[in-house]
């Protein structure tokens, strides 16, 4: 997704003398098929690792997965764009499509393998293949989509608006909280909110200034997923970090956040740090971007107005980061544990 960004970008066309119009819709298409298909289906993957781990189904965890990314629903990336809008049911419950999310997945599938689990004691053999999968799936699809799903919407909403509260603060304060809890509303999946609100910044004022709050929050993690890397000696655990390191330095966290730092907890403490100093830097010094969506490395397109402070901050958090994980927030006794 980073280099996809990165090499679409009319800057980078331009040394090749090409322009965006150049390049194969078809081609984009197979990328996307490429880059996107996980994420798409994200609430199938957590459900069915869920309903496993909590001693259910695993494929009635993936079908009830499946239902919260349904096609009839709303996309959930549409909605944050404003290109859609909620079905709203009932006269008032809102529903949309929860692609890119987890923690509604995650609950609704703690649930399901509750109820399965219950039910498998009290139905009898001769029908329980039938009715114990359609019974957990009939109520967790209910409260997933009717309960669950609204509340995370109604929380998105408030959100935002404590986001644009934020950004109004002065001293440096904006970048501190922003740069320091950013990567935690990315566990939720509501990040995608913000797209709306980077396209109202943008509007309104000229420049992104949240951009440049998500670099120093994602950098963040940079640093400490490649101290785990640096400091392991789990051949295992340094396959994972690497790789996921360079996908967050290119704007995409996912990998570095579930696959090492919040496995261990402290690592990903220590990026809240070095995101916060690093949103500090940028609060203070009034970095923006010219335009939105990419960050970090292919971001530096959006800074070539005021690149060295783009660069300065990327390298702050990095560093506070890589230094605080390397020094105190892993050690392989952390993974002996687990």
């Amino acid at each position: 997704m980073g280099l996809r960004g990165l090499f679409t970008q009319p800057e980078v066309l331009k040394i090749f003398g090409m322009v965006p119009e150049d390049i194969s819709q078809n081609f984009l298409l197979w990328t996307q098929i490429l880059t996107d298909t996980a994420f798409a289906f994200l609430p199938a993957l957590v459900a069915w690792s869920t309903f496993r781990v909590f001693g259910g189904s695993p494929v009635i965890g993936i079908v009830l997965g499946l239902m919260l990314v349904n096609p009839a629903l709303p996309n959930a990336y549409e909605v944050a764009a404003g290109n859609a809008s909620p079905i709203i049911m009932f006269g008032f419950v809102p529903v949309v499509g929860y692609q890119g999310t987890v923690l509604p997945a995650f609950i609704s599938a703690i649930i399901g393998a509750t109820i399965e689990k219950k039910l498998r004691k009290v139905i009898p053999d001769a029908i329980d293949l039938l009715a114990t999968p359609f019974i957990t799936l009939l109520v967790t699809s209910i409260l997933a989509l009717f309960a669950i799903g609204p509340v995370f919407h109604s929380l998105e909403e408030l959100v935002l608006q404590a986001v644009q509260f934020i950004l109004a603060l002065p001293y440096g304060l904006s970048g501190i909280i922003i740069g320091a809890i950013q990567q935690v509303l990315v566990i939720t999946g509501i990040h995608h909110i913000f797209n709306f609100l980077e396209v109202q910044l943008l509007a309104n004022t000229g420049e992104n200034v949240f951009n440049a709050l998500i670099t120093a929050a994602t950098v963040g993690q940079v640093g400490a997923c490649l101290a785990v890397g640096v400091k392991t000696k789990d051949t295992k655990l340094k396959q994972i970090a690497y790789p996921s390191a360079l996908s967050a330095s290119l704007g995409i966290t996912e990998p570095a956040i579930f696959g090492i730092n919040l496995r261990f907890i402290k690592p990903f403490v220590m990026g809240m740090i070095g995101g916060a100093v690093a949103g500090f830097f940028g609060s203070i010094f009034k970095l923006a971007g010219t335009g939105m969506s990419v960050t970090v490395l292919p971001g530096t397109l959006l800074y070539l107005n005021n690149i060295a402070k783009y660069v300065i901050m990327m390298l702050i958090g990095f560093a506070v980061s890589f230094v605080l994980t390397y020094m105190f927030g892993y050690d392989d006794k952390m993974l002996e544990k687990k």
